[in-house]
């Protein structure tokens, strides 16, 4: 008597398999997106705390504007008349940014190929998918 698996059953086996790879593929991917969208959003996030931060610490008064590009944050003429790069280890691939600090209201809009960031206007950032 043989041992083995008929064509049947080994058939079958690969269809269950290709069943559970269609049903689990779609949630592993959205799971890995919204983890991305969360990341750009805690480093946004990071960069306003970033900026309020400079604000505060250096007596900075009405209006000033920051930018964000090529990885580096900079406060706009903020070092007598020069660009002034923050303290922000973060990183966010191909993205941009700019950012005004009036008086303690920060607004911005920040994104990349893939992204797009701006402020609630109660305080918190809005991440959109493009």
């Amino acid at each position: 008597m043989k041992k083995g698996f008929t064509l049947v059953e080994v058939l079958a086996v690969i269809a269950i398999l290709a069943v559970i790879a269609l049903i689990t593929v779609p949630t592993i991917t959205g799971v890995i997106e919204k983890s991305n969208m969360d990341t750009f959003t805690r480093s946004v996030e990071e960069m306003r705390n970033v900026i309020s931060m400079d604000y505060n610490e250096y007596g900075r008064y009405g209006e000033v504007n920051y930018k964000y590009e090529n990885n580096t944050l900079v406060c706009v003429g903020c070092n007598e008349g020069k660009d002034l790069e923050l303290d922000f280890s973060g990183e966010i691939s191909d993205a941009k940014g700019n950012f005004t600090n009036n008086n303690g209201k920060i607004t911005l809009t920040v994104e990349n190929n893939k992204y797009i960031a701006k402020d609630s206007g109660n305080g918190k950032v809005i991440t959109e998918k493009k």
